[in-house]
């Protein structure tokens, strides 16, 4: 089977890929996340020139944490934090960078919840545009898009994860959720291969 993507069957998913995530204010960890921006920068203009999809979401909860379950999980034990963390509906940090932000032709969904699809709408939509393609990249890679490849996998969705636009502040997890877990349910690829399959 060769390597290669059916753009009238696909859709890139960018993954949470938020202000807050890549523009935080912190300089340091600004300039660390930096070239994960420039190649979601790459992406989403081969995705348009392509003439594909591009779907967002954005990690919310209300301001007065009203839909945040705080579930008894091992992580919020050991941390003292919870197992979610969104950033707040309506706030700059919710949107998203200017150098990536959405068009009118695109689509943004609100997501509460760590996987694309569970109440967002993303799976609704891929089957009115009769798309089983995604292109999926963002962060956490083991956390959210780890979560979201798996589910889309159960509904027979053909994955592609985007290296280079991927990222997480557990350095060993990132690696083993894009090197073994994900492996399992999608193809990875480097930010160049997927260009050049997006190209034809």
């Amino acid at each position: 089977m060769p390597d290669s993507i059916d753009t009238k069957r696909a859709a890139l998913i960018a993954y949470d890929v938020c202000r807050r995530a890549l523009t935080p204010d912190d300089p340091a960890r600004r300039a660390a996340m930096r070239p994960v921006l420039d190649a979601w920068v790459r992406l989403i203009g081969a995705a348009r020139a392509a003439g594909i999809p591009v779907i967002y979401t954005t990690p919310v909860s209300r301001a007065d944490g009203a839909d945040v379950v705080l579930l008894p999980t091992d992580l919020s034990a050991e941390t003292g934090v919870p197992s979610l963390t969104n950033g707040i509906e309506g706030t700059p940090g919710a949107g998203f960078p200017d150098e990536i932000a959405p068009q009118p032709e695109d689509y943004v969904f609100l997501k509460r919840r760590p996987s694309a699809f569970y109440g967002t709408g993303v799976g609704e939509l891929l089957r009115m545009l009769r798309r089983d393609v995604a292109i999926i990249g963002g962060g956490a890679t083991n956390r959210g898009v780890e979560t979201s490849v798996r589910e889309a996998f159960n509904m027979d969705l053909n994955i592609v994860v985007v290296r280079e636009c991927c990222w997480g502040g557990d350095a060993a997890a990132h690696a083993y959720s894009l090197d073994k877990a994900m492996k399992m349910y999608a193809r990875v690829r480097h930010l160049d291969q997927v260009i050049s399959m997006l190209a034809g």
